[in-house]
């Protein structure tokens, strides 16, 4: 945090009144060569962190109940930086309503992380037609302050191929992507890599993040990027060379969980995860950093963790502990 007169006592501003001139550049030449000595990751690593990675609360994602209000009071309480939007109530706000919730986030110190997309596009065209002409919720998102919308794209389908599955996705999402862009809402599609779901259905679809970049661009290549999530590059046998093929602008946001240990990769299931880096089975080190050195800034960092033993936690001892163990991954920056 930066001192401010603001955050000081009247006794400080007497004692920094009191020094002279010469103690004070003594004393900032001595702390600026102290840090120059310092090996470098142990000088950086928490700032290079905090630059690319917002610890983000998004209620939606944990499963667990809770509106905007708590998630907000929630996120204040644990010291997180953002928090995720619910969409299904923002979008009822009145004018009222958006600059009380303006004025809390402020008060907070805190920043809107994702909304979700409120867009039925995997069914049928009825029901995809139906769903779009909703889209003008859109405008609702903006006005409150919101500026990204995310959602997963499913690994499978019972009756489309690759390919008719691809030139579906791509169509309509062109057509929302286009609604979105209306409104200066970045799109963020989230690829699902787990083997056990997606062998579910009959024909295989989008499971890495080399697909996910095949269909971003073919959708809007500047307008469209994805959701890192940790779970899904590890099921999908990513790697961190993969990751190097991102730009910035491709990275939405990130989640983080871990995997159960003794459990081979193609038995993993996906309701079944632990707490980021609880386990050590995912390389969570690797893939934060490898994602930190692409340059991104202020991307939200939330965790998705499908555990039971989380959500019969009793609810605030539980979100201090998601708070905790993205602490700890963020640490893991250097």
């Amino acid at each position: 945090m930066q001192l401010t007169s603001s955050h000081c006592s009247k006794e400080q501003t007497s004692f920094f009144r009191a020094e002279t001139r010469r103690q004070w550049i003594r004393k900032a030449t001595l702390a600026s060569t102290a840090a120059s000595l310092l090996p470098w990751g142990v000088a950086n690593a928490e700032k290079q962190g905090t630059e690319a990675f917002k610890l983000d609360l998004t209620v939606w994602k944990l499963g667990i109940p809770g509106n905007q209000e708590d998630a907000i009071r929630w996120a204040r309480q644990f010291e997180f930086e953002s928090v995720g939007a619910h969409t299904d109530e923002v979008i009822r706000w009145s004018a009222a309503q958006r600059d009380h919730y303006a004025e809390t986030l402020q008060g907070a110190g805190l920043q809107w992380g994702v909304a979700s997309l409120p867009v039925n596009f995997r069914r049928s065209s009825n029901a995809f037609r139906e769903s779009i002409q909703g889209l003008p919720d859109a405008k609702a998102l903006s006005m409150a302050g919101i500026k990204k919308v995310i959602t997963h794209i499913m690994p499978c389908h019972d009756s489309l191929t690759y390919l008719q599955n691809f030139r579906m996705h791509t169509d309509r999402l062109k057509e929302v992507v286009h609604i979105l862009a209306d409104h200066d809402l970045r799109f963020g599609m989230e690829y699902v890599g787990t083997e056990t779901l997606r062998n579910r259905r009959k024909f295989p679809f989008i499971h890495t993040l080399r697909e996910g970049l095949e269909l971003a661009s073919a959708i809007d290549p500047t307008r469209v990027g994805l959701v890192m999530d940790c779970w899904h590059w590890h099921n999908a046998g990513d790697t961190l060379e993969d990751l190097a093929r991102l730009e910035p602008h491709h990275v939405v946001s990130i989640e983080l969980n871990d995997a159960p240990a003794g459990i081979q990769r193609p038995l993993l299931q996906d309701h079944r995860r632990e707490l980021p880096v609880a386990t050590g089975m995912i390389d969570t080190k690797g893939f934060l950093n490898g994602l930190a050195r692409l340059g991104i800034k202020e991307i939200p960092l939330m965790a998705e963790p499908f555990n039971q033993a989380f959500r019969d936690m009793p609810r605030e001892p539980g979100i201090a502990t998601i708070a905790d163990s993205l602490k700890k991954a963020r640490n893991l920056v250097h």
